[in-house]
């Protein structure tokens, strides 16, 4: 798979950044690097950004986002930390599924789409070219991407980034975290509260890589009944605001109209005054199931 330059039209390789022929970045995606700054996207009816963190030396997380046949795509990848190559992986995860959603023909339902963009962005993991070092595998990261028109949400995930749903009346989480800890919850061996206390609690038991036990997303489609926010974030973020409760009290520090790129920087300035211990990936997104096309 080969990336598609935005201005003229040439292919490129995926892993590379910027179009050979004319210069124009080949994607939407603002990523890590070791310089501490906030890399931001501004698509004025969404918005999002990347921020190392306070601790971390480098930003293995990255960020696609922007609109195509009228829908939005937003998606977001934490490279895994124990791993070689982890901030390749993330940004070439990002580029591949962002860019293979936005080649989706308007007819292509949403989850067909999703799926096809995940795949997608497993074979381009997988491909990265690697070297074996002692206590490393091979490059991976997590996913969470979104996909939206005026009807609904789609939503596929691997691993531990999350999405939620936040409006007036409204805080659900759209993700279902592939981790040690929900599973010790699902089978029953343990309470939410004791999972969370281990120490494996944030182990992920699903990601996107060439050993990915199984990189089949998690779907799922939200049909919103009012006016709201699509919030795409990797776990940097949530690991402050665990719940959608908590979540949407962020969100909901600001206004309705407030535009998304302040809303964004917010969350994140939260997740840094709350320490800041990871690298911190989200995506703001307002939507109005009463309008059609893209919303502020």
């Amino acid at each position: 798979m080969s990336a598609v330059c935005p201005r003229c039209g040439e292919p490129a390789p995926m892993e590379d950044r910027f179009c050979e022929a004319c210069g124009e970045r080949l994607a939407p995606v603002a990523e890590g690097g070791g310089d501490g700054g906030q890399h931001e996207i501004d698509a004025g009816d969404a918005a999002g950004l990347t921020h190392r963190g306070l601790v971390k030396p480098e930003n293995q997380d990255a960020l696609y986002l922007g609109y195509a046949n009228g829908r939005l795509i937003a998606v977001v990848c934490d490279g895994v930390s124990t791993s070689v190559a982890a901030a390749d992986a993330a940004r070439i995860a990002c580029t591949a599924a962002g860019s293979t959603l936005a080649a989706t023909d308007r007819d292509t339902g949403l989850p067909a789409a999703m799926e096809h963009a995940v795949a997608e962005a497993q074979r381009a993991v997988a491909a990265i070219p690697w070297r074996s070092r002692p206590g490393l595998a091979a490059p991976a990261c997590t996913i969470v991407a979104a996909i939206a028109d005026d009807r609904a949400v789609t939503v596929g995930s691997l691993g531990d980034s999350r999405a939620y749903w936040v409006s007036a009346d409204e805080a659900v989480v759209l993700t279902a975290d592939d981790s040690w800890a929900r599973h010790q919850v699902d089978a029953g061996l343990m309470t939410r509260e004791e999972a969370e206390a281990d120490n494996r609690a944030h182990q992920i038991t699903r990601w996107l890589g060439a050993d990915a036990p199984d990189a089949t997303p998690n779907l799922t489609t939200f049909v919103a009944g009012e006016r709201g926010r699509l919030l795409v974030c990797s776990d940097g973020l949530w690991n402050y605001a665990p719940t959608p409760e908590a979540i949407a009290d962020w969100a909901r520090e600001h206004p309705e109209g407030t535009p998304p790129i302040t809303v964004a920087r917010g969350l994140v300035e939260k997740a840094l005054v709350s320490g800041g211990h990871d690298n911190i990936t989200v995506a703001v997104a307002g939507i109005n199931p009463a309008q059609k096309g893209r919303q502020g």
